[in-house]
């Protein structure tokens, strides 16, 4: 909702012609580009503000290729609304099932040396 427009409803129902004047269409073009900067503007700013986790996130990539969900929490850090219980109860797996394949790797490794 604008405070300039107001909750009311413009559309073009019927096809092409329009219920309202080229002023209001004026208004609500405006209207939109104000929503569409402002939002471009905070985009940016959180862009920048978390520009160091982006990086270490892309460098992760770069290295696996591929990365799951306990890669992204432990990079960007918790979500700001909390995970379901069953959620983090399968990344906990998850950081297991990591540990015991590097476990195994290692071991791989000692037998091959």
């Amino acid at each position: 909702m604008s405070e300039a427009l107001g909750a009311i409803k413009y559309s073009a129902e019927d096809g092409y012609t329009k219920s309202f004047s080229e002023r209001t269409g004026r208004m609500i073009d405006n209207e939109v580009r104000n929503i569409i900067n402002t939002q471009y503007h905070e985009c940016r700013e959180i862009l920048n503000t978390k520009k160091d986790k982006i990086e270490a996130l892309a460098v992760r990539l770069l290295e696996k290729e591929t990365i799951g969900l306990p890669d992204i929490v432990e990079i960007l850090g918790p979500r700001p609304f909390p995970l379901k219980d069953s959620i983090l109860e399968y990344l906990e797996e998850l950081k297991e099932r990591d540990r015991e394949d590097e476990q195994i790797k290692i071991k791989e490794e000692e037998e091959a040396a």
